[in-house]
């Protein structure tokens, strides 16, 4: 499968939420408290021929960005990596010096994804995950390899 990577554009918009709500439960994303629209931040599309494959969605601050959501549809296909090339490339160009990305305790495969790729672990919120279920309750209780989702991990990657 031949994929582009090409930042997201307005045009995108109604694709990225249905991608989001397929792959997240919808847009809304839960971050420090705040439920933040992911569908309306700056990032890049995967496209195929197909269309709409992968979706990376970033928080653009003065001095590091973070990643919000980075989705394939295809995994192990190389599309995650395309994709955090390609937020590399822009943070870089941009002079940003860190990046950022939360996940959560269940999600094992994210975190061989982005220690493969030059991120560090940071630091653990306990309980972070529990808390946000009491504002959005279709957080499941129960993730990847059946493990509880209760907290949030930080991952970082100096530039």
């Amino acid at each position: 499968m031949s994929v582009t990577i090409r930042p997201l554009e307005d045009d995108d918009h109604e694709a990225v939420r249905q991608l989001l709500t397929a792959r997240w439960a919808g847009p809304e994303i839960l971050l420090d408290g705040e439920m933040v629209d992911a569908s309306r931040l700056p990032g890049f599309a995967a496209i195929a021929d197909q269309g709409l494959v992968g979706l990376v969605t970033l928080i653009k601050r003065q001095s590091e960005w973070e990643i919000l959501t980075l989705d394939s549809l295809y995994r192990w296909g190389g599309t995650g990596t395309l994709l955090l090339d390609a937020v590399v490339d822009d943070a870089r160009a941009s002079g940003i010096k860190r990046l950022t990305v939360r996940t959560s305790n269940d999600n094992l495969d994210a975190f061989r994804f982005y220690q493969r790729r030059g991120f560090r672990f940071e630091r653990v919120a306990q309980g972070v995950i529990d808390k946000e279920r009491e504002q959005k309750p279709e957080i499941p209780l129960r993730g990847d390899y059946g493990i509880e989702i209760r907290d949030e991990i930080l991952f970082a990657r100096s530039l």
